[in-house]
């Protein structure tokens, strides 16, 4: 499994000089299996390549598309993996906006409309808040793909003990959004959830 030392400071176009010294660092500090930059497509399922190669071609030239720049009915397979998540001014400072249906099966439960923190991937396990919230700031100040290799285990679904399956979440991919190609306003994701048979 891919850690720190994988890629993320030493990945093609990522280096200490492109990211603010106290985020470098704490990325050093981190031991959480993420890679940065485009590190991740040599390993990512055809979910997440998809997903990237749709935002790619929707920011053209540029660092990184708008929230305009996204049209769902461009991509109606990934929408139930699919999380927007808003950058705030002020607390709660990230909050989601639109949660596909895989995304909440693997949390067992809705959170759209609320903040990232104690709602997000693996809170029902107790995978540690900072490690996801510097996920978020990865994107937010460093305007990079953060791809989290980190395997979850959702909820059992509800129903009898005879229909309930385990829910897997294989790996997430961030994404900047801008509205003014300069400061991220939304965090673009998608999760490769499975519900095996």
């Amino acid at each position: 499994m891919p850690g720190p030392a994988d890629a993320p400071l030493d990945a093609p176009g990522l280096g200490d000089a492109d990211l603010p010294p106290a985020l470098a660092a704490a990325i050093r500090r981190s031991t959480h299996p993420r890679l940065l930059g485009t590190a991740f497509l040599a390993q990512c399922s055809p979910r997440i390549r998809r997903f990237w190669d749709y935002w790619n071609a929707r920011r053209g030239g540029r660092a990184m598309p708008s929230r305009r720049d996204i049209d769902p009915t461009e991509i109606p397979d990934l929408l139930p993996y699919i999380v927007l998540t808003d950058v705030l001014a002020e607390p709660p400072f990230l909050r989601y906006r639109l949660v596909g249906t895989k995304q909440v099966a693997v949390r067992g439960r809705d959170p759209t409309g609320q903040p990232v923190r104690g709602n997000y991937i693996g809170h029902h396990l107790g995978d540690t808040e900072d490690e996801v919230l510097l996920n978020y700031r990865i994107v937010i100040e460093g305007r990079i793909a953060v791809y989290d290799a980190n395997p979850i285990l959702g909820p059992q679904d509800a129903g009898s003990s005879l229909l309930q399956r385990p829910v897997r979440e294989r790996g997430t991919l961030l994404l900047p959004l801008s509205s003014d190609g300069e400061n991220v306003d939304v965090v673009f994701c998608c999760a490769d959830i499975e519900t095996p048979a």
